[in-house]
């Protein structure tokens, strides 16, 4: 099982079917909030989709498609960081998150997306960690900036948001950019 301690009171943990129930509980209680950057919320209606949903990301792990962590913060689920894919042919690792509105601020997505650095740079050996955006989400991008990535560019009309089409920023760390902080 996969499990991190990134200080005293955060960690990140595989999502298990255990965190099922709570995770259903967190994203219905961010419904609205999640809704204005993420596709999938209309795909979880119930807890029994949100079970579907840790089975297929346990199978993505098991065959190194894809990593996706619970954040704990003080014992609590409150967001879901990791890595949505990789791609090994340019030795790139894709960061993905997203934090409940009532933890924003504290510092916790840019600890965890720090710590999935480390994996991708020093465990996985990676090159490159991207992280893409909606233009529009302001807290969302100022992770990565706050973190030293390049603005890579932008794609235009990259993402259909129940109707709102956004485009994507996209921001690349490289290893040797990491290795000089």
């Amino acid at each position: 099982m996969f499990f991190r301690y990134i200080d005293i009171e955060m960690q990140l943990c595989l999502l298990t079917k255990e965190k099922s129930l709570a995770l259903y509980n967190l994203t219905a209680r961010n419904r609205a909030y999640l809704r204005r950057w993420l596709p999938w919320l209309d795909g979880i209606q119930k807890p029994g989709d949100t079970d579907y949903f840790i089975g297929a990301c346990l199978k993505r792990f098991a065959t190194g498609e894809q990593l996706t962590c619970g954040i704990l913060f003080q014992n609590q689920l409150v967001g879901v960081a990791g890595f949505n894919k990789y791609n090994y042919s340019t030795g790139t690792a894709y960061i993905g998150y997203w934090l409940s509105e009532d933890k924003m601020g504290r510092g916790i997505m840019t600890r965890a997306v720090q710590e999935l650095e480390l994996i991708a740079f020093m465990e996985m050996n990676m090159h490159k960690v991207e992280i893409h955006c909606a233009l529009e989400n302001t807290p969302s991008r100022k992770i990565p900036q706050r973190l030293g990535y390049k603005e890579e560019g932008c794609i235009r009309r990259a993402e259909n948001l129940y109707g709102r089409v956004v485009d994507h920023v996209i921001y690349g760390l490289l290893k040797e950019e990491y290795l000089a902080r």
